[in-house]
């Protein structure tokens, strides 16, 4: 029995049509949804428009006024990809890159800004300020002089010029500077920032305080600006005062090991070393390339008596501060003695920069070497500025054909080595074992003295590396290593030698001593005194003695003379 009707049975042929009707509406829909025309797609998004330069500027200023560097760097970055004759964005790039001491790489930002606009002064204004971080003080003068003359009311240019002057040591036109730049523009941050630093490096520590914190009421979001203050606190003995700003740093940058290392060591100047240990083993997790922190911790550690946990960290920061020191190296100069002058005199063949410029985890370094074309002395005609000698300078080719005279009697003439035209070379430095080495190509042989060739290394200063001749057919290779690198602090290697010889290590920490002593052989250098506790050292290395301290001897009375 059926509870309900008895079920039809379906038409095969009905079958085959609904099957054929799925197949072509399955095909229909595919095709359809592959082969869409652009009007049937009304709620498509649209492709993403390719940002502007403009958006980026706008997008690096949001970040500076929030005092987050590395992305304003990396945003005008995007703006000079775009656009690289951005003078602007060189001048802005250049500054935030000072700020983060990447002074090379500021350098070089400040040097293209130039080029672009030799009249800029603000262009001009910031490459003296990297310059000055170069310690290249007396090209800074001349820029920084020649931005004020272009624009005798720019505030930053002054405050620069009273930087240099700082770094210089002459207090007085220092002070004389930085408050001019404030007169002329109250609201200029590095005009109160550079005021400070002029007063610190006189050590009126409390009035430099002052200055760091009107920088600070202006630009309340910048790191490096508690930094600078905290730092004359700390010099005040103001401890409570250092800790907060240096905590702050630490707020606004806690990717930066600077805030943790200067924190820790103001709680060592307080005696607090338990939370001064805390504070610098959390800047070397910050930064294991930090060498300041390693230091640190090293000495924080010998203080209480820790020497073991104390020789770790001073290891590393003497193996970081001298590879740090080999990263420093700037150029490469091959020096021709002119002959023709008595004595000798030195003239730059060849040169060039190592790159890459950000060192950064960087293992190996390259350099290019290119000659330099001596030309006449630059005379500047009626409408051309200070601004043009200083890019023509710059100009890897040297002074245009404009800037020189077309009366010879005008300007001393240097006529170009010909020689030189075709030379070329190439060098690789291997930062981590320290050896470089040069292949020099189509070199013209000496006259009588060989050449020289020189480091230019940070800051400022110039290492021989050696002398050499080429071969018959113009070729040569250099090759150098550092050996005698002495970058760390003096009291980094005494101090690991101490903690040695506290563990009755004298074997190992006898070299340590005399390291130390290389560097400093007064009789000041505590390293003495360690060799005095490691008898085998004693016998053989003795302290300098200290000159005789004269002694007043009686005078022989004469004796009596009898009467003639």
């Amino acid at each position: 029995m059926y509870l309900g009707s008895k079920r039809r049975r379906r038409s095969p042929r009905l079958t085959i049509f609904l099957l054929l009707l799925i197949l072509i509406a399955t095909v229909f829909v595919h095709y359809i949804a592959n082969n869409q025309p652009e009007w049937s797609k009304p709620f498509e998004p649209t492709p993403i428009p390719t940002r502007s330069a403009q958006s980026y500027v706008a997008e690096a200023e949001a970040y500076y006024n929030e005092g987050q560097l590395d992305e304003a760097i990396a945003s005008y970055q995007q703006v000079l990809a775009i656009n690289p004759d951005n003078t602007m964005a060189h001048v802005r790039l250049a500054g935030f890159l000072i700020l983060r001491e990447r002074t090379a790489e500021a350098v070089q930002q400040a040097k293209e800004a130039v080029l672009l606009e030799p009249s800029d002064p603000q262009a001009l204004a910031i490459l003296c300020r990297a310059l000055d971080w170069e310690s290249q003080y007396t090209h800074a003068f001349d820029v920084c002089e020649c931005a004020i003359e272009i624009d005798p009311d720019y505030a930053e240019a002054y405050a620069y010029l009273a930087e240099v002057y700082a770094d210089t040591g002459a207090w007085r036109a220092a002070s004389q500077y930085a408050q001019q730049a404030i007169d002329l523009d109250y609201q200029s941050v590095d005009a109160h920032r550079n005021q400070g630093y002029a007063l610190e490096m006189q050590g009126r520590f409390r009035e430099a305080a002052e200055a760091y914190e009107n920088a600070i009421f202006l630009h309340p979001k910048m790191a490096t600006l508690y930094n600078d203050v905290g730092r004359n606190y700390r010099a005040m003995g103001k401890f409570t005062d250092a800790v907060d700003r240096f905590e702050k740093v630490i707020r606004l940058d806690p990717g930066n090991p600077v805030g943790y290392d200067q924190l820790g060591w103001t709680y060592y100047a307080a005696g607090e070393f338990a939370r001064a240990q805390d504070n610098l083993e959390q800047a070397t997790l910050v930064d294991p390339d930090y060498a300041a922190s390693w230091g640190h911790l090293g000495i924080v550690n010998y203080a209480l008596q820790q020497y073991e946990e104390a020789i770790v960290p001073l290891q590393q920061t003497i193996r970081l501060a001298e590879k740090q020191d080999i990263r420093d190296v700037r150029q490469v100069i091959v020096i021709v003695q002119d002959t023709t002058y008595d004595p000798p005199h030195p003239i730059e063949r060849m040169r060039g920069d190592f790159y890459p410029l950000d060192r950064r985890g960087v293992g190996t370094l390259e350099v290019h070497l290119s000659p330099i074309l001596q030309h006449r002395e630059a005379v500047p005609q009626r409408d051309r500025t200070c601004g043009d000698l200083i890019a023509a300078e710059l100009s890897p080719s040297g002074p245009d054909e404009d800037s020189r005279p077309a009366d010879t009697e005008l300007a001393k003439t240097i006529e170009p080595d010909i020689a030189f035209l075709n030379a070329t070379g190439h060098g690789t430095l291997d930062v981590n074992e320290g050896q470089l080495e040069i292949r020099l190509t189509n070199i013209p042989q000496p006259a009588g003295i060989p050449y020289e060739a020189q480091l230019l290394m940070w800051p400022d200063t110039t290492i021989s590396i050696g002398y050499f001749q080429p071969d018959a057919q113009g070729n040569a290779t250099i090759s150098f290593t550092f050996e005698d690198v002495h970058a760390a602090p003096v009291e980094y290697y005494y101090t690991l030698g101490f903690s040695y010889v506290h563990l009755g290590q004298c074997d190992k920490g006898v070299p340590w001593l005399l390291t130390s002593i290389d560097i400093d052989p007064s009789v000041s250098n505590p390293a003495w005194q360690g060799l005095a506790q490691c008898p085998e050292a004693a016998e053989i290395y003795q302290a300098p003695e200290q000159p005789p301290t004269p002694t007043p001897e009686p005078t022989e009375t004469p004796e009596a003379q009898s009467p003639q």
